[in-house]
């Protein structure tokens, strides 16, 4: 590393937010570490805060591994002048591509929800990842036509 660089006080304030940042998001993710869906006893009060307590504390530790990771990536980035340039490749055929790989995932997708018993949650994952998939295709199909 020729050019060190030096972390100065905003740098480090920089740090603590993303940190923050990503440890918000997870505890937003989670609804802040409520289970849903619990009768109310003493055992369940007492493992609702275990729960919580264990979640906040993933939490914390997911804060700091993706925050720092995330700041220390863009932070110390290589910055050369040196240019390189890739192979080309023909950005049609590897469109089509994706696309068969999609439209097979999207085959998938489907023969399972109208074949296992699913539950109401995972019907849910597999619709959003079925709107997903179509909004790939419906990219990589307005790419073929429109290459620019």
């Amino acid at each position: 590393m020729a050019s060190r660089k030096q972390l100065r006080g905003i740098d480090y304030l920089y740090w603590v937010l993303t940190i923050l940042a990503f440890f918000v998001l997870f505890l937003w993710v989670g609804d802040f570490g409520n289970l849903a869906y619990l009768t109310q006893s003493p055992i369940t009060s007492y493992v609702e805060t275990l729960w919580r307590i264990t979640y906040f504390a993933g939490g914390a530790v997911f804060g700091v591994f993706m925050g720092s990771l995330v700041f220390l990536a863009v932070k110390f980035r290589e910055s050369s002048g040196v240019t390189t340039t890739a192979p080309a490749v023909n950005r049609e055929t590897l469109y089509y591509i994706a696309m068969g790989m999609d439209i097979v995932v999207l085959v998938g997708i489907v023969y399972m929800m109208f074949t296992l018993p699913l539950q109401a949650f995972e019907l849910g994952i597999l619709g959003s990842v079925l709107l997903l998939l179509f909004a790939s295709i419906t990219y990589l199909v307005y790419k073929l036509y429109f290459p620019s």
